[in-house]
């Protein structure tokens, strides 16, 4: 008898790095579907005067904490993953949080923050209350565990470059 094969081993695991399942599930979570635009345009609706102008970029350039919409560094990456294969990759990620390990449980949500959802290694630490070296030690104490774990990955952050 022919056994149903499951969306596991179905998937061609082999078609992306572990990086790149990330990032492509990154982009299926969000819908991203064709390359990301990160440009907005805002339409004025009604015409300033040179002095309100002249204001608003002043203020504007003494705006610290201000962050420019254009230069907040997004890397786009267009979904090439169908749903069956997000769902699998998902999965993978479904059974490792399952394991109940608190220090692990760190390494794999810095490991998603970071390849997942595309959040830079400075808003993760700043966000955990720690140092970008240390989240960098996370993120490859969780790669060294998934790849432990599901071998058949080929991971970009362990390849050697000559």
């Amino acid at each position: 008898m022919n056994a149903a094969i499951t969306i596991m081993q179905a998937t061609d695991w082999k078609k992306y790095s572990f990086e790149e399942w990330c990032r492509q599930l990154g982009a299926w979570i969000n819908g991203d579907n064709e390359t990301m635009v990160r440009i907005v345009k805002t339409m004025p609706t009604k015409r300033i005067t040179q002095k309100q102008r002249e204001r608003l970029l002043a203020m504007y350039i003494n705006d610290e904490s201000l962050k420019d919409r254009l230069c907040v560094r997004r890397r786009g990456t267009c979904c090439q993953l169908n749903s069956n294969e997000a769902r699998a990759f998902q999965r993978l990620f479904l059974d490792v949080q399952l394991i109940e390990d608190e220090i692990l449980q760190e390494w794999i949500s810095s490991v998603w923050s970071h390849h997942v959802i595309g959040n830079s290694l400075r808003d993760i630490s700043s966000s955990n209350d720690t140092t970008v070296n240390q989240i960098r030690q996370d993120i490859k104490c969780g790669l060294a565990f998934i790849k432990s774990r599901y071998s058949h990955f080929v991971f970009e952050t362990f390849e050697k470059t000559t």
